[in-house]
């Protein structure tokens, strides 16, 4: 596709709780990431839960357009068509006054390799948009992932 890449950036973020393999946690969030792309470092936040349990937030960015948006539609096509549905159905909903789209996958799944929307202990994705001026981020987001998930299948 030669139109513009509507993804600038993405941010995976998890919490690891105190039950939870670090290792694990950070393997489903690689597992989200493009084969061709290099993983960024993690970053590690360390909180305290509610009941003072220990809890790490995890966090990666990709900052550049190709690596983001690839991984944008490296997910799209690997939901089930029910969540491919859902996804784009709620675009709007998932789209904030910021142009971030934001999606939450399910930790489990992932590390196995597989992906889900989740809206439980999730991976969540957050992602910069940077649609034409005065276009509809929804749009311009459902345009090109409906265009790229025909295109490379």
């Amino acid at each position: 596709m030669n139109h513009e890449r509507p993804v600038k950036s993405v941010e995976l973020t998890a919490l690891v709780h105190a039950t939870e393999d670090q290792a694990k946690v950070r393997k489903a969030i690689l597992n989200l990431v493009p084969a061709d792309v290099e993983p960024p470092a993690f970053e590690a936040m360390s909180l305290t839960g509610y009941f003072n349990d220990p809890i790490t937030a995890l966090r990666m960015s990709l900052k550049n357009r190709r690596p983001s948006t690839d991984l944008i539609v490296g997910v799209f096509k690997r939901l089930s068509s029910l969540d491919q549905t859902a996804l784009l159905d709620e675009l709007p909903q998932r789209i904030d006054e910021n142009k971030n789209l934001y999606i939450r996958l399910d930790k489990q799944r992932a590390y196995r390799g597989q992906v889900s929307l989740s809206p439980h202990d999730s991976i969540r994705l957050k992602a910069k948009l940077q649609v034409p001026h005065r276009g509809d981020p929804a749009e311009t987001v459902r345009a090109y992932l409906e265009t790229e998930s025909v295109d490379q299948q």
